[in-house]
């Protein structure tokens, strides 16, 4: 974290003496997201439907072309079955998923995107954007529910990487409601690099398709 504040300063910094523009934004997206793993005793059983919202800024370093970095909530998960037993930890509980069942996970994390956004001329009212970096993101919550009630609603964070990096590409675009207060809408997809569970075997990585929804000023 003091390693991503420090980068944070350093391109703030350099875009202030540079001369250009900072824009902010907030926004809040609707999202898809699954598991994904490397391993058949432990497979993917659909997704499920969460938000993710935050502030993001773009710094500019030329006239098309930013640093795009920011702080958000990011709520991810999914259902993953078991064929083997596994143990969860929740609280000071031991508890475990026996061999067939499903687990709908709920994993929510402190985002902190780092990438770069290239935009066109304004067309009309319309500037259209490309994106892409990465997405290191801490772990801050991780509850676990089946449908058999074995699971309600169980703490298992003790159980989750507190660490997880993805990356992600995105396009959309922007809609000047006049001065610098624009419209955006588009479309992102992440997909993960680092395992999100410390107690399975397996290599389980989220990904996620979400519509970008938000204001800029």
């Amino acid at each position: 974290m003091k390693r991503i504040t420090v980068a944070l300063v350093i391109l703030i910094s350099f875009t202030a003496l540079s001369g250009q523009s900072i824009k902010f934004s907030v926004h809040a997206d609707p999202q898809f997201a699954w598991f994904k793993s490397d391993e058949d005793l432990v497979s993917p059983e659909g997704a499920i439907f969460h938000l993710q919202a935050g502030v993001l800024m773009d710094l500019f370093f030329a006239n098309h072309y930013a640093f795009a970095t920011g702080l958000g909530i990011n709520n991810m998960g999914g259902n993953l079955a078991y064929t083997d037993s596994t143990t969860f930890v929740s609280k000071n509980d031991t508890l475990y998923a026996i061999p067939g069942q499903s687990l709908k996970q709920r994993l929510q994390y402190i985002d902190i995107p780092l990438g770069l956004k290239f935009k066109t001329e304004e067309l009309g009212y319309i500037t259209f954007f490309f994106q892409f970096g990465f997405n290191p993101m801490v772990n801050i919550n991780a509850f676990a529910t089946s449908e058999d009630g074995a699971f309600d609603k169980e703490n298992v964070r003790k159980d989750t990487n507190i660490f997880n990096l993805g990356y992600h590409v995105g396009a959309g675009a922007e809609y000047r409601l006049g001065g610098s207060t624009a419209l955006v809408g588009g479309l992102r997809w992440s997909s993960g690099l680092t395992d999100v569970t410390g107690n399975d075997g397996a290599k389980i990585t989220m990904n996620a398709i979400s519509i970008h929804l938000g204001i800029t000023f």
